[in-house]
């Protein structure tokens, strides 16, 4: 999906509060503290002076956790990594920089405008706070492929055990970028323009095979050192996490459970020589991370076509968006959006979300009276597949257009909140979103096997 669900896909930063704890990572750039041979420590104006840290502690623990990692993961490094020392605050300053070189407050409107349509962010909602928050508060760390470069957030003389256990999961990426290039495997703001559903199932991948490295080497800890563990964990704040619109808070989990999930299925198979093979045939969809079967057995994607709608549309309205929702945005729409009435129970949504083959779907927007067009095309790999979604889809749209779905001509439409139109034939479902019936119609006329 092209919505801003992980944005800012430049810098893959770590929020320090762990998987368990709402741990997200942003695309493009790895959260890596990266420990290797040659150990380079740069004061970056650091309000907190690099004296007031231990050095000789600090590259001690991190030399013995590099050990542990090569040898435990099997891939060996090829180079350096600079390294920069910053407090949390310098940590927000750069993050927020760079977030505003990339992202701007026009961009984050749009993209509410798109959640909103989709049900998963209230209307108006401030997206670009909340994410300039949410890439600012509670950074451990970041490595960015580009420039290879590595920022370890610290305040302290040395290294709790949540920060040795994170260290070993971001030195895993190092490897992982060294040994197969992340960049090249899929792990870019170019596959995720051109595919996000492959760039999703990627990422999986990544941040799946350095989670269950993670797990292994917190399985080393003695009881005291989990204890310690625990204690830094239970110190973060996470009140603003909870915050967070529902989507995005599964959303920002994906890579790190139901990647590890994947991963940790081949690793049972066959330990890191069988994980190593995924880095040569990755995945290519969310669905094949959610159905590890569909991945051996090669099920693609079908590419469904997502027609321009603007001439079609007329003067004054503008396209904002075009993508894929992926079986897991699917499933976000139905069990996850920001209306609580209407949220299908989890494995009811599971269930209607699997058996997906492929969708697309795009949203205009009209300025001058902010009228909004959304159509979202689905194609499910059986007509069985298609009655379970469509099912579900009613059940939601009852509850969040607040109308009983009108039934006529294979299609269900709701009234409430300008028309929405479920139209199914076969294996597929068409979701049109318009402000009234003509212009409904007119968007109809580009779908169809949909039609009359």
């Amino acid at each position: 999906m092209s919505t801003p669900s992980t944005h800012n896909r430049n810098v893959l930063i770590t929020v320090g509060v762990g998987v368990a704890a709402l741990c997200a990572c942003v695309a493009g750039a790895l959260a890596l503290f990266v420990a290797v041979p040659a150990l380079q420590i740069i004061n970056a104006q650091q309000a907190t002076p690099l004296a007031t840290l231990n050095p000789t502690q600090i590259v001690e623990t991190m030399d013995d956790i590099q050990i542990y990692v090569i040898t435990t993961r099997g891939l060996q490094p090829k180079a350096p990594v600079e390294r920069t020392f910053l407090t949390v605050d310098e940590v927000k300053q750069r993050v927020l920089a760079d977030f505003e070189e990339d992202y701007s407050q026009a961009e984050a409107d749009d993209d509410t405008r798109v959640l909103a349509a989709l049900g998963l962010v209230q209307p108006g909602l401030d997206l670009y706070s909340l994410f300039v928050r949410l890439y600012s508060e509670g950074v451990a760390g970041y490595y960015d492929p580009d420039t290879d470069e590595l920022v370890l957030v610290s305040e302290a003389q040395g290294l709790n055990a949540y920060e040795r256990t994170t260290f070993a999961h971001e030195y895993t990426h190092a490897l992982q970028d060294q040994v197969y290039d992340i960049r090249a495997a899929g792990f870019s703001d170019e596959m995720y323009d051109q595919d996000s559903e492959r760039f999703e199932a990627v990422q999986a991948v990544v941040e799946g095979d350095a989670t269950l490295l993670e797990e292994l080497f917190k399985d080393t800890l003695t009881q005291a050192e989990l204890r310690d563990y625990d204690a830094a964990i239970d110190a973060q704040d996470l009140t603003f996490f909870l915050e967070l619109p529902r989507y995005l808070l599964y959303d920002f989990i994906f890579p790190y459970d139901q990647g590890l999930a994947f991963v940790r299925r081949y690793y049972d198979e066959g330990g890191w020589a069988r994980v190593d093979e995924l880095w040569q045939n990755m995945p290519v969809s969310s669905e094949q991370i959610l159905h590890p079967e569909r991945y051996e057995a090669g099920d693609a994607p079908v590419v469904v076509a997502r027609p321009a709608l603007t001439q079609t549309l007329g003067s004054g309205w503008r396209q904002l968006d075009s993508g894929v929702n992926g079986e897991w945005y699917t499933y976000l729409i139905l069990a996850h959006g920001e209306d609580s009435r209407a949220r299908v129970a989890e494995k009811e949504a599971a269930r209607a979300a699997a058996g997906w083959g492929g969708d697309g779907y795009s949203v205009y927007f009209r300025d001058t009276d902010e009228a909004l067009v959304l159509a979202s095309h689905w194609v499910w790999d059986t007509p069985a597949d298609a009655d379970e979604f469509v099912a579900a889809f009613r059940e939601y749209a009852d509850e969040r257009f607040g109308s009983q779905a009108v039934e006529s001509n294979g299609r269900l439409c709701w009234s409430g909140g300008g028309l929405n139109c479920l139209y199914t034939t076969g294996s597929g479902a068409l979701w049109l979103m318009a402000p009234e019936a003509g212009v409904a119609e007119k968007v109809l006329g580009h779908y169809p096997d949909f039609g009359p």
